[in-house]
């Protein structure tokens, strides 16, 4: 068994959401075809393609996620994987690409009568497309392996959740506060540049937590629990701490006349 054999198990029982995809996929086909003004069709439909696709890959990713380990745990089935000769990480791999995949292709699904109908395919440029599935999947990504942290988090019913609501509560507060010192300076690009990089960050230790979880928790959901709890702990005090660093590197090497930019703009 390795990592695709996972990966096609999960697929088995789910396909039915490709269906689901596609239905919803015709169905818009079928209200834009038949749209009285064709230019409002081409309009509705070239948003649709993009909206309907993205919004139906990130819910698809939100659900699997809170499924994809949790309730096998709760459940009492996640002993079949840990028998089988499959190392810690090429479980947890196969489950998280079973659920990048299902979404992808969920989303394209759902998106692809749209986008045929509209010509928005000859329209958007290669890079352009590569941009849009790259959004698409990193926004699968984060949610697929939040949701499943709080899945084992909200399933294990451990004190743990204590150190996780204090843990997301500082984080939050403290990029709010980080976030306005950079406001006050007018560094709106400096600002943006962190919350790229701690989300990157987050989502790293999401991913380490999930694999510990798994490698460490084996079986036991509270022990998986304390897991995810305390290398997410880290993870956000860690790049807060780096975000602090971040934010006074930039506001002590600003230039003088960008730091006196956004007090010359106020209306007095």
């Amino acid at each position: 068994m390795s990592i695709l054999a996972v990966t096609r198990r999960e697929w088995t029982g789910r396909r039915n959401v490709l269906l689901l995809a596609l239905g919803i996929g015709v169905i818009q086909f079928l209200g834009l075809y038949f749209e009285a003004d064709p230019k409002v069709a081409h309009d509705k439909a070239s948003f649709l393609g993009v909206f309907a696709g993205t919004a139906l890959a990130w819910v698809i990713a939100l659900l699997f996620g809170a499924t994809m380990v949790s309730r096998d745990l709760e459940e009492r089935r996640f002993g079949f994987f840990l028998n089988q000769p499959l190392h810690a990480a090429q479980i947890f791999l196969g489950k998280v690409l079973a659920g990048l995949g299902l979404a992808l292709l969920a989303g394209l699904l759902a998106s692809l009568p749209s986008v045929l109908l509209s010509g928005l395919w000859r329209q958007l440029a290669l890079k352009d497309v590569g941009s849009v599935l790259g959004v698409g999947l990193a926004g699968c990504l984060v949610l697929l392996l939040l949701l499943h942290a709080v899945s084992i988090q909200v399933r294990s019913r451990s004190l743990w959740l204590l150190l996780d609501l204090m843990a997301w509560t500082n984080f939050f507060a403290g990029v709010r506060w980080l976030s306005l010192r950079l406001i006050d300076a007018g560094a709106f690009q400096d600002m943006f540049h962190l919350w790229l990089g701690l989300l990157a960050g987050v989502t790293l230790g999401l991913g380490a937590a999930g694999y510990l979880q798994v490698a460490e928790g084996r079986a036991d959901l509270q022990r998986g629990h304390r897991w995810v709890s305390v290398t997410m702990a880290l993870t956000l005090g860690l790049g807060l701490l780096a975000g602090w660093a971040d934010v006074s590197w930039v506001l002590k090497h600003r230039p003088p006349e960008a730091k006196a930019q956004p007090g010359s703009s106020r209306i007095r």
